[in-house]
């Protein structure tokens, strides 16, 4: 059966539509304003201007909400990675763009990072269900385009990519967290730019 859709193509109810992204939104908002335990799914769907069953129309649980908002990002920033690697190749290149999507995350979103920055530090069970899997995904991603850049030989062969890449996801999150917790905010082209220029070719002269 077609689902019915609106005048722009968006689905009218169920994933993609109009209230579903609402309600990712709004719990989205409102766990990175008060936590994820201090955050009821009335709470949510006040936020969202809906009422509380509607949720449940849409999602499993609180838990479902947050996975699928946390999903949804994700998905969007290896989408965004994926399509410039279409015409970017250079491999010190590709690790620069991937440093400045990660950087410009705060700016595009700053309630999911914000909800990150601050539940992924805090909450065991955070980390264990939500962010583990894609943290894994994304040093995946960056090691490849390290052993990439090292068969072609741009790269030294005699470092690990694996610490690398886990190297380079820290030196970006540490500066999300900057962002996130003093308001400070950073060029994330020439930022990503000065980090892998220290990454790759340290800060000595010569």
């Amino acid at each position: 059966m077609k689902r019915a859709t609106g005048e722009s193509g968006v689905p009218a109810t169920g994933p993609g539509s109009e209230k579903y992204q609402r309600i990712l939104d709004a719990a989205v908002e409102v766990i990175a304003e008060n936590g994820y335990f201090s955050s009821p799914v009335s709470a949510i769907a006040k936020r969202a201007g809906v009422a509380d069953g509607t949720i449940y129309l849409y999602f499993k649980s609180k838990d479902d909400v947050l996975r699928t908002a946390i999903d949804t990002t994700f998905e969007k920033f290896y989408k965004q990675v994926a399509e410039a690697f279409q015409t970017l190749h250079g491999p010190r290149e590709q690790l620069e763009y991937i440093a400045q999507v990660h950087l410009e995350s705060s700016a595009v979103n700053r309630s999911m990072a914000v909800l990150m920055q601050t539940e992924m530090r805090q909450s065991a069970k955070f980390i264990a269900e939500f962010s583990h899997h894609h943290l894994v995904k994304y040093i995946q991603v960056v090691r490849e385009v390290i052993r990439r850049g090292q068969q072609e030989g741009i790269f030294r062969q005699d470092v690990s990519d694996g610490v690398v890449a886990h190297c380079m996801f820290g030196a970006i999150d540490e500066l999300l967290s900057s962002a996130v917790f003093t308001g400070r905010v950073y060029d994330a082209k020439v930022t990503a730019a000065q980090v892998m220029d220290v990454l790759l070719n340290g800060i000595t002269n010569g």
